[in-house]
């Protein structure tokens, strides 16, 4: 029996419920992230594995084996690009960009304007057709950051010779 005295139905959902969102795993494609998740997503794992590299490098003496070292350059290159592929997919979600754009990637001037825009750019707010939102930062992620500015500092340090 239908109330002529109820309130209007709406079939529009609110922007974003209390608890809306959901917290991101590292190895999974689906979802959404942010910006400060997706720079320590990207770089901490891409350094980290420079450093083994150079650590296998100097442990095993792989100069002198080329095969060996190609063809550990070669899998850790397949590994960060598929990394950054991953990441720059679910951060393209974020910002309600469709998955073709991650086929600029590979081309090496424009894809520094991608991963710009992907730094820069906020994500929507709410849920868009990708889903909720990724939660707050944890407190490890934040850690990362620090840790990433803290190696970058070092860095600039180690170039210009700053004691």
């Amino acid at each position: 029996m239908d109330n002529p005295y109820a309130p209007p139905a709406s079939g529009i959902e609110p922007v974003q419920e209390h608890g809306d969102t959901y917290v991101p795993d590292w190895f999974d494609a689906s979802g959404r992230i942010g910006r400060l998740r997706y720079l320590v997503y990207v770089t901490l794992p891409t350094t980290l594995m420079v450093v083994l590299a150079e650590f296998l490098n100097n442990r095993f003496n792989l100069d002198a084996r080329p095969r060996v070292l190609w063809a550990l350059t070669i899998a850790a290159g397949l590994a960060v690009a598929a990394l950054l592929a991953v990441m720059s997919l679910r951060r393209l979600r974020d910002l309600g960009r469709p998955w073709g754009w991650a086929l600029i990637l590979p081309l090496a001037p424009i894809n520094l304007l991608l991963i710009g825009v992907l730094l820069v750019r906020p994500g929507d707010q709410g849920r868009n057709r990708y889903g909720a939102p990724a939660s707050e930062n944890t407190m490890l992620v934040v850690a990362g950051a620090w840790l990433l500015l803290l190696m970058a500092l070092t860095w600039l340090a180690w170039l210009f010779d700053i004691a």
